[in-house]
Protein backbone atom coordinates (compact mmCIF):
# COMPACT_ATOMS: atom_id res chain seq x y z
CA UNK A 1 0.00 0.00 0.00
CA UNK A 2 1.29 3.35 -0.55
CA UNK A 3 1.96 5.40 2.11
CA UNK A 4 2.00 9.92 2.08
CA UNK A 5 5.19 9.68 4.12
CA UNK A 6 3.98 13.29 5.03
CA UNK A 7 1.19 11.57 7.33
CA UNK A 8 2.23 11.35 10.77
CA UNK A 9 -0.57 8.47 10.90
CA UNK A 10 -0.41 6.71 7.56
CA UNK A 11 -2.73 8.53 6.31
CA UNK A 12 -3.67 10.81 3.53
CA UNK A 13 -5.46 14.45 4.39
CA UNK A 14 -8.05 14.54 2.08
CA UNK A 15 -11.29 16.87 2.75
CA UNK A 16 -14.68 17.09 1.06
CA UNK A 17 -18.06 18.76 1.14
CA UNK A 18 -21.74 17.28 1.27
CA UNK A 19 -23.41 20.04 -1.24
CA UNK A 20 -27.06 19.89 0.31
CA UNK A 21 -30.27 21.90 -1.48
CA UNK A 22 -32.72 23.65 0.55
CA UNK A 23 -34.86 20.30 0.59
CA UNK A 24 -32.28 18.15 1.77
CA UNK A 25 -31.45 16.31 -1.38
CA UNK A 26 -27.43 15.70 -0.77
CA UNK A 27 -25.02 16.07 -4.14
CA UNK A 28 -23.46 13.12 -5.22
CA UNK A 29 -21.23 12.23 -8.08
CA UNK A 30 -20.40 8.68 -9.59
CA UNK A 31 -16.53 8.31 -9.11
CA UNK A 32 -14.37 6.86 -12.36
CA UNK A 33 -12.14 4.70 -10.14
CA UNK A 34 -15.29 2.20 -8.71
CA UNK A 35 -18.65 3.61 -10.25
CA UNK A 36 -19.86 4.45 -6.75
CA UNK A 37 -21.26 7.53 -5.98
CA UNK A 38 -19.96 10.02 -3.04
CA UNK A 39 -19.67 13.42 -1.93
CA UNK A 40 -17.01 16.03 -3.94
CA UNK A 41 -13.69 16.02 -2.38
CA UNK A 42 -9.63 15.13 -2.47
CA UNK A 43 -6.31 15.26 -1.22
CA UNK A 44 -5.46 18.52 0.36
CA UNK A 45 -2.07 19.59 -1.10
CA UNK A 46 0.89 21.50 0.51
CA UNK A 47 0.18 25.12 2.20
CA UNK A 48 -3.23 24.47 1.74
CA UNK A 49 -6.20 24.25 4.48
CA UNK A 50 -8.86 21.64 4.40
CA UNK A 51 -11.53 23.76 3.88
CA UNK A 52 -9.51 25.37 0.99
CA UNK A 53 -8.92 21.87 -0.30
CA UNK A 54 -12.50 20.73 -0.10
CA UNK A 55 -13.69 24.04 -1.55
CA UNK A 56 -11.25 23.13 -4.85
CA UNK A 57 -12.15 20.33 -4.82
CA UNK A 58 -15.65 20.78 -5.57
CA UNK A 59 -14.64 23.32 -8.02
CA UNK A 60 -12.18 20.69 -9.93
CA UNK A 61 -14.71 17.69 -9.76
CA UNK A 62 -18.20 19.45 -10.45
CA UNK A 63 -17.50 22.87 -11.44
CA UNK A 64 -19.58 24.40 -8.72
CA UNK A 65 -17.88 27.44 -7.02
CA UNK A 66 -18.68 27.60 -3.28
CA UNK A 67 -17.89 30.35 -1.16
CA UNK A 68 -17.90 28.99 2.19
CA UNK A 69 -18.48 25.46 3.92
CA UNK A 70 -19.24 24.55 7.39
CA UNK A 71 -17.33 21.72 9.07
CA UNK A 72 -18.78 18.92 10.37
CA UNK A 73 -16.70 16.07 11.10
CA UNK A 74 -13.52 14.21 10.74
CA UNK A 75 -13.72 10.91 9.78
CA UNK A 76 -10.87 7.86 9.12
CA UNK A 77 -8.61 4.94 10.76
CA UNK A 78 -10.72 2.18 9.49
CA UNK A 79 -10.60 0.13 5.99
CA UNK A 80 -13.43 1.72 4.35
CA UNK A 81 -11.27 5.17 4.57
CA UNK A 82 -8.38 2.92 2.06
CA UNK A 83 -9.79 3.56 -1.51
CA UNK A 84 -7.87 0.86 -3.93
CA UNK A 85 -7.62 2.73 -7.56
CA UNK A 86 -7.80 1.18 -11.57
CA UNK A 87 -3.77 1.20 -11.42
CA UNK A 88 -3.25 -1.28 -8.46
CA UNK A 89 -2.48 1.50 -6.07
CA UNK A 90 -4.08 1.72 -2.90
CA UNK A 91 -4.07 5.08 -0.41
CA UNK A 92 -5.65 5.48 3.08
CA UNK A 93 -7.44 8.88 4.14
CA UNK A 94 -7.97 10.78 6.90
CA UNK A 95 -11.52 13.30 5.82
CA UNK A 96 -12.11 16.64 6.63
CA UNK A 97 -15.87 16.77 5.83
CA UNK A 98 -17.73 19.94 5.27
CA UNK A 99 -21.03 21.04 4.80
CA UNK A 100 -23.10 23.76 2.01
CA UNK A 101 -26.46 24.75 1.58
CA UNK A 102 -27.51 25.98 -2.06
CA UNK A 103 -30.55 27.77 -2.88
CA UNK A 104 -30.75 25.73 -6.45
CA UNK A 105 -31.19 22.78 -7.65
CA UNK A 106 -28.48 23.28 -10.47
CA UNK A 107 -26.93 19.78 -11.75
CA UNK A 108 -23.41 20.55 -12.55
CA UNK A 109 -20.93 18.99 -15.10
CA UNK A 110 -18.38 16.98 -13.59
CA UNK A 111 -14.92 16.13 -14.62
CA UNK A 112 -15.38 13.64 -16.97
CA UNK A 113 -12.03 12.13 -15.77
CA UNK A 114 -12.61 11.35 -12.35
CA UNK A 115 -16.54 11.86 -11.82
CA UNK A 116 -18.66 10.13 -14.61
CA UNK A 117 -22.22 12.04 -13.99
CA UNK A 118 -23.84 14.06 -10.82
CA UNK A 119 -26.94 13.67 -9.18
CA UNK A 120 -29.14 14.58 -6.45
CA UNK A 121 -30.41 12.12 -4.20
CA UNK A 122 -33.24 12.66 -1.59
CA UNK A 123 -32.13 10.85 1.67
CA UNK A 124 -33.98 7.67 1.12
CA UNK A 125 -32.18 6.89 -2.51
CA UNK A 126 -28.70 6.82 -0.62
CA UNK A 127 -28.59 3.07 -0.07
CA UNK A 128 -25.51 1.39 0.99
CA UNK A 129 -25.35 -0.61 -2.37
CA UNK A 130 -24.95 2.51 -4.68
CA UNK A 131 -22.71 4.49 -1.95
CA UNK A 132 -18.93 4.23 -2.27
CA UNK A 133 -17.67 2.59 1.66
CA UNK A 134 -16.63 5.96 3.67
CA UNK A 135 -20.26 7.30 2.87
CA UNK A 136 -21.58 4.95 5.12
CA UNK A 137 -19.95 7.14 8.02
CA UNK A 138 -20.12 10.57 6.12
CA UNK A 139 -23.29 10.59 4.22
CA UNK A 140 -25.61 10.04 8.12
CA UNK A 141 -23.29 12.88 9.58
CA UNK A 142 -23.87 14.83 6.78
CA UNK A 143 -27.65 14.68 7.28
CA UNK A 144 -27.18 15.17 11.29
CA UNK A 145 -25.35 18.19 9.93
CA UNK A 146 -28.68 19.45 7.70
CA UNK A 147 -30.66 19.16 10.44
CA UNK A 148 -28.64 20.65 12.94
CA UNK A 149 -29.29 23.44 11.23
CA UNK A 150 -33.08 23.55 11.84
CA UNK A 151 -34.31 21.84 8.32
CA UNK A 152 -35.60 18.47 7.80
CA UNK A 153 -34.81 16.65 4.32
CA UNK A 154 -37.64 15.67 2.14
CA UNK A 155 -37.64 12.20 1.09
Amino acid sequence: MAIDPLSPNGRTAAAGVAIFNVSGSLLLGRHEHDGRWATFGGSVEDGESTQGAALREVREEAGLELEDAELFGTFGGSPIYTVQYADGTSQSYEVTMFGHVTSGQVLPRPDVVEILECRWFTPDALTASILAPDMAEIVPAALDWFRSRGRAPDN
